[in-house]
């Protein structure tokens, strides 16, 4: 027969093991909300641009253009200031016709105006060149300047000699366009906001459309130069074949990678140190609220029941 001593202890146990859960619930949201806030730091940033393409000899001043996808934001300035950060450029060149000695950049046609990344390191095969461009040293033309809070309404892809110029048919003649084209790329484009961390992209979707003869990007404009590439790696996927290699300077002859002795930068030159799936904007605090909410109702919860 259980006695009233049996009972208190009884009750005292179970009182016991209800405050460990309780406290053992706090850890684990806690735990979830640390991890989720530490998520929230590496998704601070918006892929404008992801598109693989030929870029064909056949292209106007050898822009190839896109529009910019729905998930980017109308507005580059608020709730994040985007433009106080940094653009990273991944591109992967999948075809190259020669060994000419090749650049690309990338300009965001805006309002009233434009505004062109640094461009990437020379590379003169095959692979992968990587670069970054911080917004502060973006070129536009003399005393003009973009509207961020407008967003942007396209994306120029430019190819270019190592003298700034844009090789296509038009400009140099078939000749000398075949010796840079046809090429095929991929590009991507990532903007961070100031303070987060980059997270390069993965492979790319078998799926993902891309420009084939001509593009999306055949006429338009030309868009004005900009110059750079400092500070960015390039690395190659080829065998046997030249070009490729380790950091490279504007302005320095890098292995495989910096622009030639004697070449002046162009006007926006930057020494500042510099990747379609997206977690566009802050689009995971949603997920913060439901675990504030989750542990508030298991408090309340909790209070009811002691």
């Amino acid at each position: 027969m259980i006695n009233l001593e049996t009972l208190s202890l009884l009750g005292a146990r179970q009182r016991r093991s209800g405050a460990a859960w309780r406290r053992a619930g706090v850890f684990a949201a806690s735990a979830a909300a640390m991890s989720l806030s530490s998520s929230l730091a590496l998704a601070e940033q918006f892929v404008v641009l992801d598109e693989t393409w030929d870029h064909l000899p056949t292209l106007a001043d050898s822009h190839y253009r896109v529009d910019p996808p729905e998930s980017a934001p109308t507005n580059w300035r608020s709730p994040v200031d985007y433009t106080s950060g940094t653009a990273y450029l991944h591109l992967e060149v999948l075809t190259k016709p020669t060994d000419e000695p090749t650049k690309f950049q990338v300009c965001f046609e805006a309002t009233p105006t434009y505004a062109c990344t640094e461009q990437s390191p020379t590379y003169t095969t095959t692979g992968v060149v990587d670069w970054a461009s911080p917004f502060s040293g973006f070129w536009s033309p003399d005393g003009e300047s973009v509207d961020w809070s407008q967003g942007i309404r396209q994306i120029a892809v430019i190819l270019k000699d190592t003298e700034n110029g844009k090789p296509s048919a038009d400009n140099v003649g078939a000749d000398r366009a075949a010796r840079f084209m046809p090429t095929r790329v991929r590009m991507v484009v990532t903007v961070v906001e100031p303070g987060s961390e980059y997270v390069p992209p993965g492979p790319a979707d078998p799926g993902a459309g891309g420009g084939g003869a001509g593009g999306e990007g055949a006429g338009g404009a030309p868009t004005e130069p900009g110059a750079g590439g400092a500070d960015a790696s390039t690395s190659t996927g080829s065998t046997g074949s030249t070009g490729g290699g380790g950091s490279t300077a504007a302005g320095t002859p890098g292995a495989g990678g910096g622009e030639p002795t004697g070449q002046t930068p162009e006007p926006g030159a930057s020494d500042d140190e510099g990747g379609c799936s997206l977690a566009p904007g802050r689009t995971s605090t949603g997920g913060a609220a439901w675990v504030s909410l989750a542990v508030a109702a298991f408090f309340a919860r909790s209070r009811r029941r002691s």
